[in-house]
């Protein structure tokens, strides 16, 4: 097995190799073939790519929520293909945010009550001001006590956004966070994660179509038929550091 050849400390997460096969025999079919990345802390990353192309394939492996049938991804220097699924899954609770494109959120319950609900449910330990704290860092905590349907799509989205952060993971992995909103709300969205990047020190990656939030991020790695096509250089965003 390959070993971490950086000791670069600014590498949060390194992909060497990934090949992803779903399936076997003629029925097989590869998702993700030659992968070979480096993500460095403190950067919005975006993985930008047709459907299909295999981005929330390889989101999937970045986060320990899916194996790698080839290859190797590090985080911080330490084999995660090498975890066991209890190991993967204690990374996820305490190392990882994951905020999806639907919402998510329970109905009945306000924004406070759907955080401290999901802290709950992912086994973290909390209390009402570590709830209150996440809702304050995504400009919600004057809207705590409103219910989902109370909320336009860009707060419901912040509210999922404060629930994913509220144990303060190093690494925010978000699948389309903006899609299911309009221009100045996925705007908003990308400000509410660099301002996460800024004061919290974490790193942001995420799937997006969005040509205007790829115009945002530090780096865009384009992915085709399950390779990358291109990967940029880091880039400062409009929005500033």
């Amino acid at each position: 097995m390959e070993t971490a050849r950086s000791n670069d400390r600014d590498i949060i997460l390194r992909a060497a190799g990934i090949k992803r096969v779903f399936g076997k025999g003629t029925g097989a079919v590869t998702a993700l073939k030659d992968i070979n990345l480096e993500i460095r802390r403190g950067q919005i990353v975006a993985l930008v790519g047709r459907s299909g192309s295999g981005k929330t394939t390889l989101l999937n492996i970045l986060s320990a929520l899916d194996e790698p049938t080839e290859g190797c991804v590090y985080f911080e220097g330490r084999d995660m293909t090498a975890w066991s699924e209890k190991q993967r899954s204690a990374h996820r609770r305490k190392q990882i945010g994951l905020v999806f494109q639907s919402f998510g959120l329970v109905p009945l319950m306000s924004a406070y009550e759907n955080v401290e609900f999901g802290m709950r449910v992912a086994g973290l330990k909390g209390n009402k001001e570590t709830a209150e704290r996440a809702l304050e860092r995504v400009g919600m905590r004057e809207r705590m006590k409103h219910r989902p349907t109370e909320l336009s799509g860009g707060e419901q989205q912040r509210v999922a956004i404060a629930r994913a952060i509220a144990h303060e993971p190093v690494l925010l992995i978000a699948d389309e966070p903006t899609a299911e909103l309009d221009s100045k709300m996925g705007l908003q969205i990308i400000k509410v994660f660099r301002d996460l990047v800024r004061r919290l020190g974490m790193t942001v990656v995420m799937t997006t179509h969005d040509p205007g939030v790829m115009e945002l991020v530090d780096q865009v790695i384009s992915l085709e038929d399950g390779t990358i096509a291109e990967q940029s250089d880091e880039t400062l965003s409009p929005l500033g550091r």
